[in-house]
């Protein structure tokens, strides 16, 4: 349980690490990319607005929106001047205006991109009558913009978008992985650091079990010899409803005892070794050991049981589930109800469902997700009329959790019928 505690804890403050790390270096990404596209709009503004060039001498120029309002007071070669020289961009004119007799204007070079190339993308983006958009053209992107220079003639402006962009991409490979690294580091530090923090904890939890197993021997010998005792004076003709009062409780500190001692010993995992277990064979055994007093108290009782399931468990401890659900569903059914067991597959034929049904009588305060606590009674007075103490669900869920399963409980209003209903993955 201890072992069990301490990676939740890990799991979560890592979570909770990567939430921070998500946030903050996506934020950056984000921001990032959002200037690289506002750099990419505004250069093309310029190349637009300044007759398809891109010089220091035009580059301080303040440039008037005609598409984008955050296309202002832009200056691409603020600081450096020769910076303008990173943007790589060319030009084709349309000098017939039929898409036919095409020019690509001088003194713009691309890597890898020959002039017929050029006229070829020019022709495909005339094509597709396209204002504005962008094209892939030699492994990189270019954005294009289709304008009319003051001669009438269209000239179609491609900028690389490539390398303005290639910082924003760079800068989310090495966010990506800076946060999965600082996410391993954090949860090797936080697993090393963590093993001597609950040191303490786990020393108290195993004294904790030695004591109740300890003084659950210790305390079964007085009551062996208060019941031989009381017994003795039974048999010596003292025989009175004291000596039954007796015997009672003595019988029901035992059983407590017991219970405490099997809880203690079900804390950890480790002491539970899993193999391959016929649940459907113990299942009938452990019904059939319930028939006769299940027909005393005038109980239909139903059990369907589907032949050849396993499941990878101790077979023990699953016998003493099945006897926890089935004496629950004993005690709490409603005078000449119906008590109904029900082993089968999945849907999906991946795990094995038990389902213990009861009739039982709806109560809107009751919250079932208490039922599985420890020394939790729906009988608050705690009276002798339902024997038990509130560990037996308690216990159930350890076991079927120590069996990797899951143990659920819930109440349908149309049969008036509380079921416990226990999931284990069948065994291969």
């Amino acid at each position: 349980m201890i072992q069990k505690v301490r990676r939740k804890f890990i799991m979560l403050s890592t979570a909770c690490l990567a939430i921070v790390l998500i946030f903050c270096l996506g934020l950056l990404v984000i921001v990032n990319f959002n200037q690289a596209t506002r750099e990419r709009n505004r250069v093309m503004d310029i190349l637009v607005t300044n007759n398809e060039q891109l010089t220091p001498s035009n580059s301080g120029k303040v440039v008037g929106n005609r598409n984008n309002p955050l296309s202002r007071n832009f200056s691409p070669g603020q600081g450096n001047p020769e910076s303008v020289y990173q943007y790589r961009y060319f030009t084709v004119m349309d000098l017939d205006g039929d898409g036919k007799n095409l020019q690509v204007m001088k003194g713009q070079k691309n890597y890898r991109l020959s002039t017929k190339q050029k006229k070829q993308a020019a022709q495909e983006v005339l094509e597709k009558n396209r204002r504005n958009n962008q094209i892939r053209l030699a492994g990189s992107f270019y954005k294009y913009e289709i304008v009319t220079n003051p001669n009438g003639q269209r000239m179609i402006i491609f900028l690389n978008t490539s390398l303005i962009y290639a910082r924003s991409w760079y800068l989310l490979r090495m966010s990506t992985l800076l946060g999965v690294g600082t996410l391993i580091i954090f949860a090797l530090i936080l697993g090393f650091l963590s093993n001597k923090a609950i040191k303490p904890i786990a020393a108290a939890y195993k004294k904790q079990r030695e004591f109740i197993t300890n003084a659950g021997h210790e305390l079964k010998t007085p009551l062996a010899i208060i019941s031989a005792n009381t017994e003795m004076e039974e048999m010596l003709g003292n025989k009175s409803e004291w000596t039954e009062s007796t015997k009672q409780q003595t019988k029901r500190l035992t059983d407590l005892i017991n219970q405490l001692i099997s809880m203690s010993r079900i804390g950890e995992h480790g002491d539970l070794v899993l193999a391959k277990v016929n649940f459907s064979e113990l299942t009938e055994e452990n019904s059939k050991s319930f028939s006769s007093m299940m027909k005393s108290d005038n109980l239909d009782y139903q059990i369907n049981i589907q032949p050849n399931l396993s499941v990878m468990a101790e077979k023990r401890s699953l016998g003493e589930v099945v006897n926890i659900l089935l004496d629950n569903a004993h005690k709490y059914c409603l005078e000449n109800g119906k008590v109904v067991v029900d082993l089968h597959r999945s849907t999906l034929n991946r795990n094995v469902i038990l389902k213990v049904s009861n009739s039982f009588k709806n109560d809107k305060k009751i919250d079932y997700n208490h039922f599985f606590e420890r020394f939790y009674r729906e009988d608050e007075s705690h009276n002798n009329k339902k024997s038990g103490f509130g560990i037996g669900l308690s216990m159930a869920k350890d076991i079927v959790t120590a069996f990797n399963g899951k143990i659920d409980v819930n109440y349908d209003n149309n049969t008036q019928m509380i079921s416990f209903i226990v999931t284990l993955k069948i065994a291969k």
